[in-house]
């Protein structure tokens, strides 16, 4: 963030980018923040919104020349999740799908009915549904925040109730029948990949897509995940699966730093996934299954395995053991063995003292 070293309030929120803004208190006392454009422009309009608020004048915002796009509402929203969000980390690829779909039309053309629409066209469950519209709430609370409307469409728009309870992992016919699935998909060798280290390793999915082959040693057979979803590192053991899958990645991704690359050799983009997933699970008739289930998968199969709560906690990355807890049902006998423990245990004996009579 450069800051101009003459004039207060005036700065530049990219560096090299040429577009500055400014930052003050009008006659209310409420700190504003604007975007202008030009340096010279920004200047001018900082000494005239502070000869505003030292007179007590009230600040008529100039009509601008062209409606703000949808996309310049989300790159502002962007630079606020950088910076403030510890947990932000999904939010670029959120981000820049809903700037696919709607980055030229003007931000405040969109309707609530429009933003609805496309929530249920993208997620499967009513979490998925609930993040994106979370997501879009901060983009028009963000461009409120910035004076650049007084709307919020998304804000309208009523949550999906979650069942957070529910836990949907694969069984063994169906992963068979989605591995049979992919092998005959256009890129087998990938695809399987990437449904092996999902399902042996836990990652979320914006961790594992994000991952550089330095976050990777296969020698010590680990992962550093350098930030995670509680902003927090995270190392992930891999087990001999896992290695096998990422050699095989490493032929494939060959130079480039990233672990997983498309086809073209570039990163994966934020809507990677859907192309190949989405289809692999509906023509192996695997119903009401995402990706991130893929990661329920590996934990249900840790509790099942016998690992106690607080390893699976540590494997997961949750930040409470009540996240945890929740597969704990799926322990085999968890609640006949804890009761058998006590099965054949003999109760006390009793002395009991019988009067003498002395003769």
């Amino acid at each position: 963030m450069a800051r101009d070293e003459k004039t207060r309030g005036v700065w530049e929120r990219v560096p090299g980018s040429g577009v500055w803004w400014i930052i003050y208190y009008d006659a209310e006392r409420k700190r504003r923040r604007e975007k202008i454009g030009r340096k010279s422009d920004a200047i001018a309009a900082y000494t005239q919104r502070k000869a505003a608020a030292i007179a007590g004048k009230k600040i008529e915002r100039p009509i601008r020349e062209r409606e703000l796009t949808f996309k310049e509402f989300a790159e502002n929203a962007l630079a606020y999740s950088g910076e403030h969000k510890a947990s932000g980390n999904d939010d670029p690829t959120k981000i820049a799908i809903l700037v696919t779909e709607f980055g030229d039309r003007p931000a405040s053309s969109l309707t609530q009915q429009e933003l609805a629409k496309f929530l249920d066209s993208r997620g499967r469950s009513p979490a998925t549904f609930n993040r994106y519209r979370a997501t879009l709430s901060m983009i028009y609370r963000e461009a409120i925040r910035m004076g650049w409307t007084e709307r919020n469409p998304a804000r309208l728009i009523e949550a999906k109730k979650e069942n957070n309870a529910r836990i949907r992992f694969l069984s063994d016919d169906e992963e068979n029948r989605l591995r049979n699935v992919i092998k005959t998909m256009t890129q087998p060798e990938q695809y399987l990949n990437e449904f092996e280290i999902a399902l042996h390793t836990g990652m979320r999915k914006s961790e594992q897509f994000s991952l550089d082959w330095k976050q990777v040693d296969l020698k010590e057979r680990r992962l550093n995940l350098l930030k995670t979803k509680n902003g927090e590192m995270r190392m992930i053991p891999l087990n001999s699966t896992a290695v096998a899958a990422f050699e095989r990645q490493k032929l494939i991704s060959g130079r480039s730093p990233k672990v997983f690359i498309t086809g073209a050799g570039k990163p994966f983009g934020p809507d990677a996934l859907r192309h190949w997933f989405d289809d692999a699970i509906d023509e192996a008739e695997v119903e009401d299954f995402t990706w991130h289930c893929l990661r329920h998968t590996f934990c249900s199969r840790l509790i099942q395995a016998g690992v106690s709560l607080k390893v699976a906690q540590e494997l997961m990355g949750h930040k409470t053991i009540a996240m945890t807890a929740r597969y704990a049902h799926l322990a085999p006998g968890h609640l006949q063995s804890a009761v058998e423990m006590i099965a054949g245990k003999q109760p006390p004996t009793t002395t009991t003292k019988t009067a003498t009579s002395h003769q």
